[in-house]
């Protein structure tokens, strides 16, 4: 049996409490507990805000328990962290909640509140980044193209690099675009409770090392039975059964990753849940992008011939979806995004110029 967790490191700034609370047969409660008084008055009062928030998960969803725990203390930290009142953090705790109770929840107001951002040729690195690096001897700026909050509304993603991208193209340059966003341009985003994890699934998933729990722990990827449900639906189930088997044999001697190179960049794109702090997205997976080879061609042809990659980053590594004909090969890649300097949670920058210095 799982042990009980408590967070209450924001307590002070936020007036709650994220409570994970298993029972012995194997169902979990995980709650937001206190008043919004207790942040020092600010923001709302006590008698408005004192009910606890819960959600209550099977044995068979403790995947999502899991998650649900995390993204919460996430969104305390990254709420407290920008200045917001006790009493919107708290509107945001609910919402996030309502959504894995299986509840409709409504997003106009989020999107409202993001508004769109101009684009700006003053690119800043992510927290914890650098702008420039060196790879093999040359150096290379790597700009950030921070943009508004990309939703299912957005249908397209050619318009959004017109706006944000191709005012700042020089001769030269590379256009690298996260898949996440043209994923979600694309509709390929799965709510997870239309999963259904199965018994492959299950077993498969609890092979893969995440380190859920230990701070080694930097995302559930395909640790899940979600993730690893749509990763097989993705490579197939006989692709799948075939490279489990492989990856069994060629394990011993000391040679890992066969299970992902032979079930291909498409299922291992493939992600559970999308997005820690990006409320829309929270209790969603992503699939795969269709035919970003053929798309990076057409976004090369809308920006003056600049060459473009569909880019998958992650605290793992990164590699390529598709690209251009002429974009660099995978290995420089790898080298160039090995510290995702785009992020991996809510910053916003899904375009990235790489220049030559």
């Amino acid at each position: 049996m799982e042990e009980s967790k408590t967070y209450d490191e924001m307590k002070e700034r936020t007036g709650l409490s994220i409570m994970y609370m298993p029972h012995a047969d194997g169902s979990v409660i995980v709650q937001a507990a206190g008043a919004v008084g207790d942040a020092g008055g600010a923001g709302g009062s006590v008698a408005a805000s004192a009910s606890v928030i819960e959600a209550e998960f099977l044995a068979s969803m403790i995947d999502e328990a899991h998650i649900l725990y995390m993204e919460a203390t996430e969104l305390l930290r990254s709420r407290a962290k920008l200045g917001e009142p006790p009493i919107a953090i708290r509107a945001t705790v609910e919402k996030l909640f309502a959504m894995f109770r299986g509840e409709k929840v409504s997003f106009a107001d989020d999107v409202v509140a993001a508004a769109p951002r101009k684009p700006s040729a003053d690119f800043v690195a992510n927290p914890g980044k650098q702008i420039e690096i060196d790879v093999d001897g040359v150096v290379y700026q790597r700009l950030p193209v921070r943009t508004r909050l990309i939703t299912l509304r957005d249908t397209d993603l050619l318009p959004l690099l017109e706006e944000y991208v191709k005012p700042y193209v020089q001769a030269g340059d590379v256009i690298y675009i996260s898949e996440k966003a043209l994923t979600i341009t694309q509709g390929r985003v799965v709510d997870m409770s239309t999963v259904k994890p199965g018994a492959l699934a299950r077993l498969f998933a609890r092979n893969v090392s995440n380190y859920y729990g230990s701070d080694d722990f930097r995302g559930f990827g395909h640790g899940t039975a979600l993730a690893m449900q749509l990763f097989i639906e993705e490579a197939g189930y006989p692709r799948a059964l075939f490279a489990a088997a492989a990856s069994a044999i060629t394990r011993p001697f000391g040679l890992r990753g066969a299970f992902y190179y032979l079930c291909g960049k498409r299922a291992k794109s493939i992600d559970c849940p999308m997005s820690f702090l990006i409320l829309e997205y929270a209790h969603s997976a992503k699939l795969a992008p269709n035919n970003p080879s053929g798309e990076a061609r057409r976004f090369r042809a809308a920006l003056g011939g600049c060459e473009v990659v569909i880019l998958d980053a992650n605290y793992r590594g990164a590699f390529s979806l598709g690209k251009s004909r002429g974009a660099p090969g995978e290995k420089f890649i790898g080298k160039l995004f090995a510290d995702n300097p785009l992020g991996q949670s809510d910053e916003m920058t899904p375009f990235c110029i790489l220049r030559k210095k």
